[in-house]
């Protein structure tokens, strides 16, 4: 099962990295092919300025059975970077690919904002996505990482969730 983790923060202290290298440690843990994508290495440009960086990141992308995207709030939506690798980096042809978020947010309140992604994936690409989020806040970290035992448990159940469902469509 090959799986594309995209953490799309291009923050230099961002929690939602942390949270996707959690999971990307514990899908490894089951035996999956990763591979992880840290959006802080690339400088993409728009549809109408694609340049290396959205050619290697889209030749990188191409023959993945499925994804985790990595998201911030922003604005109540995705980030600017993520809508960037979505529309320049994604194969169009992703009928039926499994798709799983990971969302940091500033709050509890904020916790629909997944759905803008949902309706982003299920709508262009008719992706299907696993039910169970991985929503953090910033209580979940202190300055060593994630110290939340709930956000924890929840990284293992996705990863289990994931890696279950996303071997059983590829059979």
């Amino acid at each position: 099962m090959k799986t594309a983790i995209i953490s799309s923060s291009l923050n230099p202290d961002s929690k939602g990295f942390i949270m996707c290298k959690a999971v990307e440690a514990e899908l490894l843990a089951r035996g999956a092919d990763v591979l992880f994508v840290d959006a802080r290495d690339y400088k993409l440009g728009p549809v109408f300025q694609k340049n290396k960086d959205n050619e290697k990141l889209s030749e990188q992308l191409k023959d993945m059975d499925n994804f985790v995207f990595g998201m911030a709030v922003y604005d109540y939506s995705v980030n600017d970077n993520l809508k960037m690798i979505l529309d320049t980096c994604i194969d169009p042809k992703l009928e039926n690919t499994l798709f799983g978020v990971v969302c940091a947010a500033g709050g509890d309140k904020s916790y629909l904002s997944t759905m803008h992604m949902t309706q982003i994936c299920m709508n262009e690409w008719r992706m299907m996505q696993l039910p169970r989020v991985i929503y953090g806040t910033g209580k979940d970290f202190d300055e060593k990482g994630i110290h939340s035992e709930d956000l924890k448990d929840r990284i293992v159940k996705f990863a289990d969730e994931f890696y279950d469902v996303g071997s059983k469509l590829l059979k």
